[in-house]
Protein backbone atom coordinates (compact mmCIF):
# COMPACT_ATOMS: atom_id res chain seq x y z
CA UNK A 1 0.00 0.00 0.00
CA UNK A 2 1.19 3.64 -0.50
CA UNK A 3 1.63 5.97 2.39
CA UNK A 4 -1.94 7.51 3.30
CA UNK A 5 -3.87 5.67 1.46
CA UNK A 6 -6.66 3.05 2.83
CA UNK A 7 -7.14 1.11 0.06
CA UNK A 8 -4.76 -1.34 -1.83
CA UNK A 9 -3.29 -0.85 -5.13
CA UNK A 10 -4.63 -2.28 -7.82
CA UNK A 11 -1.77 -4.17 -10.18
CA UNK A 12 -1.54 -5.44 -13.72
CA UNK A 13 -3.39 -2.48 -15.50
CA UNK A 14 -4.72 -3.07 -18.94
CA UNK A 15 -3.69 0.31 -20.75
CA UNK A 16 -1.12 3.21 -20.00
CA UNK A 17 -2.75 6.08 -18.19
CA UNK A 18 -5.44 8.40 -20.32
CA UNK A 19 -3.90 10.39 -22.98
CA UNK A 20 -6.49 13.58 -21.76
CA UNK A 21 -3.95 13.37 -18.54
CA UNK A 22 -1.63 16.56 -18.95
CA UNK A 23 1.56 17.47 -17.47
CA UNK A 24 2.84 15.93 -14.63
CA UNK A 25 -0.45 14.13 -14.04
CA UNK A 26 0.43 12.59 -17.50
CA UNK A 27 4.14 11.71 -16.56
CA UNK A 28 3.03 10.40 -13.18
CA UNK A 29 0.79 8.22 -14.66
CA UNK A 30 3.07 6.78 -17.28
CA UNK A 31 5.50 5.78 -14.07
CA UNK A 32 2.89 4.82 -11.89
CA UNK A 33 1.98 1.79 -15.27
CA UNK A 34 5.69 1.13 -15.44
CA UNK A 35 5.67 0.31 -11.36
CA UNK A 36 2.64 -1.98 -11.41
CA UNK A 37 0.36 -0.09 -10.47
CA UNK A 38 -3.42 0.99 -11.70
CA UNK A 39 -3.90 3.52 -13.91
CA UNK A 40 -6.60 5.55 -11.93
CA UNK A 41 -4.21 6.07 -9.01
CA UNK A 42 -3.29 9.76 -9.48
CA UNK A 43 -6.17 11.12 -9.09
CA UNK A 44 -6.96 8.71 -6.36
CA UNK A 45 -3.47 10.08 -4.51
CA UNK A 46 -5.02 13.40 -5.44
CA UNK A 47 -8.39 13.32 -3.47
CA UNK A 48 -6.39 11.73 -0.82
CA UNK A 49 -3.68 14.69 -0.18
CA UNK A 50 -0.93 11.87 -1.16
CA UNK A 51 -0.14 14.49 -4.58
CA UNK A 52 -0.04 17.63 -3.30
CA UNK A 53 -0.01 19.63 -7.42
CA UNK A 54 -0.71 22.91 -6.08
CA UNK A 55 2.91 23.44 -5.04
CA UNK A 56 4.27 23.89 -8.51
CA UNK A 57 1.54 25.45 -10.73
CA UNK A 58 2.26 23.30 -13.86
CA UNK A 59 -0.99 25.43 -15.89
CA UNK A 60 -0.49 28.56 -17.73
CA UNK A 61 2.39 29.97 -16.01
CA UNK A 62 4.61 27.30 -17.01
CA UNK A 63 3.34 27.18 -20.28
CA UNK A 64 3.86 31.10 -20.90
CA UNK A 65 7.46 30.27 -19.64
CA UNK A 66 7.92 27.51 -22.01
CA UNK A 67 6.63 29.77 -25.35
CA UNK A 68 9.07 32.41 -24.24
CA UNK A 69 11.81 30.38 -24.18
CA UNK A 70 10.72 28.18 -27.31
CA UNK A 71 8.69 30.01 -28.81
CA UNK A 72 5.20 29.25 -30.41
CA UNK A 73 6.73 25.97 -32.14
CA UNK A 74 6.31 24.73 -28.58
CA UNK A 75 3.72 22.58 -29.83
CA UNK A 76 5.67 19.27 -29.76
CA UNK A 77 3.97 16.38 -28.29
CA UNK A 78 5.36 15.65 -24.77
CA UNK A 79 7.71 18.58 -24.33
CA UNK A 80 5.35 20.59 -21.71
CA UNK A 81 5.50 16.68 -20.53
CA UNK A 82 9.16 16.35 -20.28
CA UNK A 83 9.69 19.91 -19.03
CA UNK A 84 7.04 18.90 -15.98
CA UNK A 85 10.23 16.68 -14.64
CA UNK A 86 11.73 20.55 -12.70
CA UNK A 87 8.59 20.48 -10.50
CA UNK A 88 7.04 16.93 -10.10
CA UNK A 89 9.21 15.65 -7.05
CA UNK A 90 8.24 18.53 -5.19
CA UNK A 91 4.81 17.53 -5.45
CA UNK A 92 5.03 13.61 -3.86
CA UNK A 93 5.46 12.20 -0.21
CA UNK A 94 5.46 9.26 1.23
CA UNK A 95 6.16 6.05 -1.01
CA UNK A 96 5.02 7.63 -3.93
CA UNK A 97 8.42 10.58 -3.54
CA UNK A 98 10.72 6.96 -2.93
CA UNK A 99 8.78 4.83 -5.74
CA UNK A 100 9.32 8.19 -8.49
CA UNK A 101 12.79 8.59 -7.92
CA UNK A 102 13.62 4.95 -8.52
CA UNK A 103 11.16 5.66 -11.67
CA UNK A 104 11.94 8.81 -12.79
CA UNK A 105 14.83 8.38 -15.41
CA UNK A 106 12.91 5.60 -17.87
CA UNK A 107 10.02 7.81 -17.88
CA UNK A 108 12.29 10.95 -19.03
CA UNK A 109 13.72 8.92 -21.57
CA UNK A 110 10.71 6.99 -22.94
CA UNK A 111 9.62 10.84 -23.04
CA UNK A 112 12.67 11.96 -24.74
CA UNK A 113 12.37 8.80 -27.19
CA UNK A 114 8.83 10.23 -27.95
CA UNK A 115 9.61 14.15 -28.55
CA UNK A 116 12.70 13.53 -31.15
CA UNK A 117 12.07 10.27 -32.94
CA UNK A 118 10.31 11.01 -35.79
CA UNK A 119 12.07 14.09 -36.18
CA UNK A 120 15.27 12.12 -36.41
CA UNK A 121 14.05 10.13 -38.98
CA UNK A 122 12.55 12.89 -41.22
CA UNK A 123 15.82 13.89 -41.55
CA UNK A 124 17.07 10.50 -43.36
CA UNK A 125 18.57 8.37 -40.56
CA UNK A 126 17.41 5.98 -37.87
CA UNK A 127 16.73 5.99 -34.47
CA UNK A 128 17.45 2.81 -31.92
CA UNK A 129 17.49 2.27 -28.43
CA UNK A 130 20.38 1.01 -26.63
CA UNK A 131 18.78 -2.04 -25.10
CA UNK A 132 17.43 -3.26 -28.44
CA UNK A 133 21.11 -3.26 -29.15
CA UNK A 134 22.38 -4.62 -26.03
CA UNK A 135 19.59 -7.22 -25.49
CA UNK A 136 18.03 -8.48 -28.66
CA UNK A 137 19.07 -11.60 -29.94
CA UNK A 138 18.07 -11.41 -33.54
CA UNK A 139 19.22 -8.06 -34.51
CA UNK A 140 18.76 -7.18 -37.95
CA UNK A 141 21.73 -7.38 -40.42
CA UNK A 142 21.09 -3.82 -40.47
CA UNK A 143 21.54 -3.46 -36.47
CA UNK A 144 24.46 -5.41 -36.20
CA UNK A 145 26.39 -3.22 -38.44
CA UNK A 146 25.25 -0.31 -36.15
CA UNK A 147 26.14 -2.75 -32.71
CA UNK A 148 29.53 -3.86 -34.21
CA UNK A 149 30.38 0.03 -35.43
CA UNK A 150 29.76 1.05 -31.69
CA UNK A 151 31.00 -1.36 -29.59
CA UNK A 152 34.26 -0.48 -28.05
CA UNK A 153 36.92 -3.21 -27.58
CA UNK A 154 38.47 -3.62 -23.85
CA UNK A 155 41.13 -6.57 -25.35
CA UNK A 156 41.07 -9.80 -23.50
CA UNK A 157 38.40 -7.81 -20.61
CA UNK A 158 35.60 -8.42 -23.41
CA UNK A 159 33.95 -5.64 -25.50
CA UNK A 160 30.87 -3.35 -24.45
CA UNK A 161 28.44 -1.11 -26.11
CA UNK A 162 28.67 2.70 -24.61
CA UNK A 163 26.16 3.12 -21.91
CA UNK A 164 24.02 5.28 -24.07
CA UNK A 165 20.02 5.67 -24.39
CA UNK A 166 19.35 6.31 -28.13
CA UNK A 167 21.88 5.55 -31.18
CA UNK A 168 21.46 7.54 -34.70
CA UNK A 169 22.58 5.94 -37.51
CA UNK A 170 22.55 5.86 -41.42
CA UNK A 171 20.17 2.66 -42.92
CA UNK A 172 22.48 2.38 -46.20
CA UNK A 173 25.68 1.40 -43.95
CA UNK A 174 24.76 1.22 -40.92
CA UNK A 175 27.22 4.00 -39.47
CA UNK A 176 26.71 5.95 -36.41
CA UNK A 177 26.49 9.26 -36.66
CA UNK A 178 25.66 10.57 -32.58
CA UNK A 179 24.57 8.92 -29.51
CA UNK A 180 22.16 10.21 -26.80
CA UNK A 181 22.17 10.08 -23.12
CA UNK A 182 19.25 11.32 -21.04
CA UNK A 183 19.19 12.69 -17.39
CA UNK A 184 16.95 14.06 -15.29
CA UNK A 185 19.99 15.53 -13.31
CA UNK A 186 23.42 15.97 -13.65
CA UNK A 187 25.09 15.64 -10.06
CA UNK A 188 27.17 12.56 -9.82
CA UNK A 189 26.48 11.71 -12.88
CA UNK A 190 27.96 13.58 -15.65
CA UNK A 191 31.64 12.37 -15.40
CA UNK A 192 30.30 9.14 -16.07
CA UNK A 193 29.24 10.64 -19.83
CA UNK A 194 32.73 12.51 -20.17
CA UNK A 195 33.90 9.02 -19.95
CA UNK A 196 32.03 6.89 -22.59
CA UNK A 197 32.84 10.31 -25.06
CA UNK A 198 36.06 10.01 -24.60
CA UNK A 199 36.25 6.41 -24.65
CA UNK A 200 34.64 7.01 -28.42
CA UNK A 201 37.47 10.13 -29.22
CA UNK A 202 39.89 7.90 -28.48
CA UNK A 203 38.79 5.20 -31.10
CA UNK A 204 39.63 6.14 -34.45
CA UNK A 205 36.86 4.02 -36.15
CA UNK A 206 34.53 5.98 -33.46
CA UNK A 207 36.31 9.39 -33.17
CA UNK A 208 33.34 11.46 -35.45
CA UNK A 209 30.59 9.79 -33.60
CA UNK A 210 28.91 12.92 -31.17
CA UNK A 211 27.80 12.66 -27.69
CA UNK A 212 24.73 14.38 -26.85
CA UNK A 213 23.30 14.99 -23.36
CA UNK A 214 19.64 15.85 -23.05
CA UNK A 215 18.83 16.71 -19.56
CA UNK A 216 15.90 18.56 -17.48
CA UNK A 217 19.12 19.26 -14.87
CA UNK A 218 16.29 19.93 -12.43
CA UNK A 219 19.43 20.20 -9.59
CA UNK A 220 20.18 23.32 -11.77
CA UNK A 221 23.92 21.96 -12.03
CA UNK A 222 24.12 24.18 -15.12
CA UNK A 223 22.92 27.52 -13.86
CA UNK A 224 25.99 30.02 -13.86
CA UNK A 225 25.97 32.11 -10.81
CA UNK A 226 29.16 33.72 -10.51
CA UNK A 227 31.30 30.73 -11.71
CA UNK A 228 30.53 27.68 -13.82
CA UNK A 229 29.76 24.34 -11.35
CA UNK A 230 32.08 21.13 -12.49
CA UNK A 231 29.14 19.66 -14.11
CA UNK A 232 28.75 22.92 -16.09
CA UNK A 233 32.75 22.62 -17.61
CA UNK A 234 32.50 19.18 -18.33
CA UNK A 235 29.46 19.48 -20.67
CA UNK A 236 31.11 22.76 -21.90
CA UNK A 237 34.50 21.18 -22.98
CA UNK A 238 33.90 17.35 -22.84
CA UNK A 239 30.77 16.41 -24.32
CA UNK A 240 29.33 17.65 -28.20
CA UNK A 241 26.19 19.33 -27.06
CA UNK A 242 24.04 19.43 -23.87
CA UNK A 243 20.40 20.27 -24.33
CA UNK A 244 18.16 22.03 -21.43
CA UNK A 245 14.35 21.17 -20.99
CA UNK A 246 13.81 24.06 -18.89
CA UNK A 247 11.16 26.94 -18.44
CA UNK A 248 13.65 28.38 -16.18
CA UNK A 249 16.50 30.95 -17.00
CA UNK A 250 19.76 29.41 -19.09
CA UNK A 251 22.83 30.92 -19.84
CA UNK A 252 23.25 29.55 -23.28
CA UNK A 253 26.62 28.69 -25.12
CA UNK A 254 27.75 26.84 -28.20
CA UNK A 255 27.61 24.02 -26.08
CA UNK A 256 25.09 24.49 -23.43
CA UNK A 257 21.66 25.08 -24.71
CA UNK A 258 18.32 24.97 -24.56
CA UNK A 259 16.26 21.91 -25.88
CA UNK A 260 14.99 23.74 -28.92
CA UNK A 261 18.16 23.50 -30.92
CA UNK A 262 18.62 20.27 -30.68
CA UNK A 263 17.04 19.29 -34.32
CA UNK A 264 18.77 21.87 -36.03
CA UNK A 265 21.87 20.59 -34.73
CA UNK A 266 21.96 17.67 -35.53
CA UNK A 267 20.26 18.02 -39.01
CA UNK A 268 23.82 20.68 -39.70
CA UNK A 269 26.21 17.30 -38.57
CA UNK A 270 24.35 14.97 -40.98
CA UNK A 271 24.84 17.01 -43.51
CA UNK A 272 28.30 17.72 -42.81
CA UNK A 273 28.00 13.41 -42.79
Amino acid sequence: MIDNTTQPIKAAPTARGSTNLDGRRNILTDALYEMGYDDTLVDTLITRNVIDFSIVDYTDDIIDQLIEHYGESMVWTHLEDAVAFEGLAASLTGKMERDWRAAEGGTFRERIRHIITDRIENLGVRVVNHYELENSSTLSEELEGVKRHLTIDYGEFNSYLPDVDFVIYTPENSRVIAVISCAVKLKNRIIEKAYWKHKLLTDGNRASIKFYLITADIDKTLQIVNLPKRERVIAEVELDGTYVLTAEELEESDKVKLFEHFIEDLKQVIGEN
